[in-house]
């Protein structure tokens, strides 16, 4: 923990020397940092970073739950009428956020973005359900970059192929726009470089810092981190990077994973070496 702190100051320092500022950020963009008072402690959500059951935990700590089984609150429920029962940094005044950001701990949970990146477009565009999203940015998607698609397609969006999802991430227009928060980088999710985050959790170790943190919470006996399961432990293979990441021209994967690349440095992260070996085949 100590040197994924080390590194992230590090790298913030470098991006500081290179010419970014950190100086001020707009109390709109805290908006993903969930707050709880009783325990001096800040998390920043990140979707597709087993969000969904860190905030079941964070719902826990509230004490406005009449469970301790944080697998009793429906994932709907997490995301949408209970919410209510979370408080956000930014409903502070600059006052009370320059406070928690000099005494909590301040938590973020990461993990290898483009893996992340698959991930989201896996289980927004391809698996049953999550029709908001097919019908929002599927439709446009396949409009803007499938060449004479079908009726069906355009009506209703269900078929983005990962490489239209990524020339989608790659548009000028897209990014111009602002990704959505299931694809947007971790430094402009949860600003980083301003936060100086104190305890970062990798979802590669995810139940060890789960766990890690519970003890620094001193909860351990009261809450348990849902176990993940067989089904996380086959999600991270090269098999299915693989399948889909070669779909890609090597200059289509340098481009997204330039996209990415502060979030490779700062939290540490290396390229899967199928990847690497993927974008060099651009040599």
């Amino acid at each position: 923990m100590r040197r994924r702190v080390i590194k992230l100051d590090e790298e913030c320092k470098k991006l500081v020397k290179n010419g970014s500022e950190f100086r001020n950020i707009q109390k709109s963009k805290l908006d993903h940092l969930i707050v709880d008072d009783r325990y001096k402690v800040m998390y920043c959500y990140v979707p597709k970073v087993a969000c969904t059951n860190l905030k079941r935990v964070f719902l826990l700590l509230s004490g406005k739950m009449n469970e301790t089984d944080p697998l009793k609150l429906k994932s709907g429920d997490v995301h949408a009428g209970f919410d209510k029962y979370l408080t956000y940094l930014d409903t502070f005044s600059a006052a009370g956020i320059k406070y928690r950001f000099l005494h909590y701990k301040k938590v973020i949970f990461v993990r290898e973005p483009l893996e992340r990146v698959l991930s989201a477009y896996r289980n927004k565009f391809v698996q049953q359900g999550n029709d908001y999203f097919k019908e929002k940015f599927g439709r446009k998607i396949i409009k803007r970059f499938r060449e004479n698609p079908s009726e069906k397609s355009l009506m209703k969006g269900d078929d983005v192929t990962f490489k239209e999802f990524v020339q989608y991430l790659l548009d000028r227009k897209t990014i111009e726009q602002g990704y959505n928060e299931h694809w947007e980088s971790f430094h402009d999710l949860c600003h980083p470089c301003h936060i100086r985050y104190n305890y970062i959790g990798n979802y590669e170790t995810l139940d060890d810092d789960v766990n890690g943190l519970l003890k620094i919470l001193e909860v351990e006996d009261k809450i348990q981190f849902p176990d993940r399961g067989d089904m996380y432990k086959t999600l991270k293979t090269e098999d299915i990077l693989l399948k889909f990441y070669q779909e890609l021209e090597p200059q289509m994967l340098t481009k997204l994973w330039k996209i990415y690349a502060k979030d490779y440095a700062i939290f540490d992260y290396e390229i899967p070496p199928t990847l690497k070996k993927l974008m060099k085949q651009v040599h």
